[in-house]
């Protein structure tokens, strides 16, 4: 781990030990506050009973008002220490989670269940990219399907321009100084959102373009007749009218239910509106009013927040007040009483259908905006927890790949081996051998993964990491089903078949990874089929990377000038075996299948 890594190690342990004194504190204060309600209680309780049997009933009254009041603000003050610990909580799991992910400690880190029942590119499975303990496990941060699904892309190999990669690149450099803003948003996202399956019903309900026609004219209506039964109970009051309320009343409430299609949804939408907008307004007005200094590129990204004439606290100020009144609806007695007054659910069905006109075309472009916002919030944590990588950079017709200090992402620091590595038009077949267990296969995803990092945008697991556009294929976790009858010989060979077509197909300049190419058959015909591969591909605009046991293969780099061999290698120390797992050139001098039979007593 290297020196700016501790210093920020330390200080989330540092932060997470205050964050611990600090809820533990208040936990008592809370216990505190629940035996001096529970006291009061019964003590008022007791108080009023005596005072009630001995018949002196106004000072029953008296003292239960009295002790009523002390329980009513001991409950509001109270409630305030459960809200405070309940945000020091999520505060410190935030922060205890960004420890987890620093020190790769994968039990800690959260997962997302919902991608294992995602069926994985190729490519996402040969890098190990969306499964437990992989990338995505370690980069997210994001506690929404939609934004989690949009880092997923990002890091999955899709097509990037060079154009976007640079920009993320920018911005994530701007939101990784924001550390105390990306932690309150996912803070202030939790809070909102805290342990619910995130829907999103508010998009079906803005997708809804059906007119009520004639709602307004109706709910004219409405109110004139209402206005005559207050009018009518006035005048019977005030000695004017005969009392002919009760006959009014009941015309108005059965034109009020005839014209129930207008507002029959109403209870649907108060649901959404409290359920939904309430908590993402909570979110934007965070998002909305935070000081971004001269983080222009984020003030881009978020500029339909930002936008003060149509910001998303302009358009919820103006349905708070309805959210609140649909709220009245759990009460029936109260709903009832306004109804009797008032057109009350019409005049809400108004303002609602206002409301979802205004923000129909807005509300997708926060959210979109917001998701955007939690993606690169990831990638900007992930910089931020691994000072010592570094953004990659790209050059037009250079070396297809020059790495200095590459290492795999998802080994911890202190078990890491880095290397460095050259692709280029002189070497653009690289064999790979070495011992078993030496270290190929992880290299090999090792060169994978850092590629995907580096097309999201994101730091790499290097030094130096400089390359040019190429489009990136693997055959490296291949396996056979028993299902469909497919053996792992065919499709391996199936999966290099497509490889194949595809480059044909793209026509662009292509990168492929292969561990132990044809490790499926027999070794006369993995090697003549192998070398077959080999040739095809450096005979193409192919770059290539491949590992192999068979020592034959070593021999292809004396017939093409283009194949290059590197090896991994075993060391021998007291009869015990030791890896360094460092990269070299040539081919591998030693095997060690036989020594590991023998070292587990098979025999030789």
């Amino acid at each position: 781990m290297s020196r700016s890594q501790e210093k920020i190690k330390n200080y989330y342990i540092r932060v997470t030990d205050q964050l611990n004194n600090k809820i533990s504190y208040l936990e008592n204060i809370s216990r505190k506050y629940s035996w001096a309600r529970l006291s009061v209680f019964i003590t008022g309780t007791i108080l009023f009973l005596l005072f009630y049997i001995s018949s002196y009933k106004m000072t029953a009254f008296y003292v239960g008002l009295f002790w009523g009041v002390i329980f009513v603000v001991l409950m509001i003050y109270h409630s305030k220490v459960e809200n405070s610990i309940k945000r020091f909580r999520l505060y410190f799991k935030i922060k205890n989670e960004n420890l987890a992910r620093l020190n790769i400690d994968w039990n800690n880190i959260p997962f997302n269940e919902e991608l294992n029942k995602i069926n994985p590119k190729a490519i996402e499975q040969d890098l190990n990219i969306i499964e437990r303990n992989g990338l995505l496990h370690l980069v997210s941060t994001g506690i929404f399907p939609e934004s989690i699904n949009l880092l997923r892309k990002w890091l999955s190999g899709y097509e990037h321009t060079i154009e976007e990669i640079t920009y993320r690149q920018k911005i994530i450099s701007e939101l990784k100084k924001l550390t105390r803003f990306r932690e309150r948003l996912s803070l202030i996202s939790q809070l909102s959102f805290s342990g619910e399956k995130l829907t999103i019903g508010i998009k079906e309900w803005l997708k809804d373009e059906k007119e009520k026609k004639g709602l307004n004219l109706f709910t004219i209506f409405l109110v004139l007749l209402g206005l005559s039964n207050l009018l009518s109970l006035f005048g019977y009051l005030t000695g004017y009218f005969e009392n002919y309320y009760y006959q009014l009343l009941l015309i108005y409430l059965f034109v009020y239910y005839v014209g129930f299609n207008y507002i029959k949804d109403i209870k649907a939408t108060s649901d959404i509106l409290f359920e939904e907008v309430k908590k993402y307004s909570s979110i934007f007005n965070f998002i909305e009013t935070y000081n971004y200094g001269r983080s222009q590129l984020i003030k881009e990204l978020l500029d339909s927040f930002l936008e003060k004439k149509h910001s998303p606290s302009k358009v919820f100020d103006s349905i708070n007040l309805t959210i609140e009144l649909l709220n009245l609806r759990l009460n029936p007695v109260v709903w009832f009483i306004l109804i009797c007054i008032l057109p009350i659910d019409y005049f809400l069905a108004i303002k609602v259908e206002k409301f979802r006109i205004s923000i129909r075309k807005d509300f997708p472009q926060w959210l979109n905006s917001f998701y955007k916002l939690e993606a690169f919030s990831s990638l900007a944590t992930f910089s931020y927890l691994n000072p010592e990588y570094s953004f990659p950079q790209f050059e037009l017709n250079k070396d297809l790949i020059y790495s200095k200090g590459l290492g795999h992402p998802l080994i911890k620091s202190e078990d890491r081996i880095t290397n460095d590595f050259l692709v280029n038009k002189e070497n653009k077949t690289n064999i790979i051998t070495g011992s078993n267990m030496s270290g190929k296969s992880t290299f090999l995803r090792t060169v994978g993964i850092n590629t995907l990092l580096a097309y999201a945008g994101s730091v790499v697991c290097a030094e130096k990491f400089i390359y040019s556009k190429y489009k990136l294929y693997t055959c490296i976790k291949v396996g056979d089903s028993v299902v469909d009858g497919i053996s792992y010989f065919y499709a391996e060979v199936k999966r290099l078949k497509n490889i194949i077509d595809s480059i044909k197909a793209d026509k662009n300049i292509s990168f492929v990874l292969i561990d132990e190419i044809y490790k499926g058959t027999n070794n006369i015909e993995r090697f003549v089929g192998s070398k077959a591969i080999i040739k095809y591909l450096s005979g193409q605009d192919i770059y290539s990377l491949i590992s192999t046991h068979d020592l034959e293969m070593v021999n292809i780099a004396e017939e093409l000038e283009s194949v290059k061999n590197y090896h991994f290698k075993e060391n021998i120390e007291d009869d015990k075996m030791y890896f360094n797992y460092k990269l070299l050139d040539g081919p591998c001098p030693t095997t060690n299948a036989l020594k590991i039979m023998e070292k587990e007593g098979l025999p030789t």
